[in-house]
């Protein structure tokens, strides 16, 4: 007999409430967040969608670019995210874009999110 997963509406989740309340009335204390680098942040709402994003670039444990950009543009309807290796984000968004930007004037027609994902795809594959 299989069990269905049970499907969340979205939002936040706080089922490590619980687990935190008692770690903390039996004196272990609460774990501490572990800062990991990259911040990237969409939310979407009624009419559109918002996409945020730290400026910081390390190496390491110095701080290389204070205003380095995370949100790139693809096509007039797609920006993208990246973390990681800046110049390699930089560059490959550069370069699907201007894929995009051919596919556009090749189709007359704005490209798909599709269409990006499968070009990014078989980019990085190769």
């Amino acid at each position: 007999m299989t069990s269905r997963v049970p499907q969340t509406k979205g939002g936040f989740n706080f089922d490590n409430h619980v687990r935190n309340t008692m770690m903390e009335g039996t004196g272990l204390g609460v774990p501490k967040a572990t800062k990991t680098g990259t911040t990237i942040v969409g939310l979407i709402y009624k009419d559109g969608l918002v996409l945020g994003a730290d400026t910081r670039a390390t190496a390491g444990p110095i701080v290389a670019d204070k205003n380095c950009e995370k949100i790139h543009y693809l096509a007039p309807n797609m920006y993208c995210c990246g973390a990681g290796t800046a110049a390699d984000t930089e560059m490959t968004t550069a370069l699907i874009s201007s894929q995009l930007e051919l596919h556009r004037l090749a189709t007359g027609r704005q490209a798909r999110v599709v269409t990006a994902m499968t070009m990014l795809k078989q980019m990085l594959f190769k």
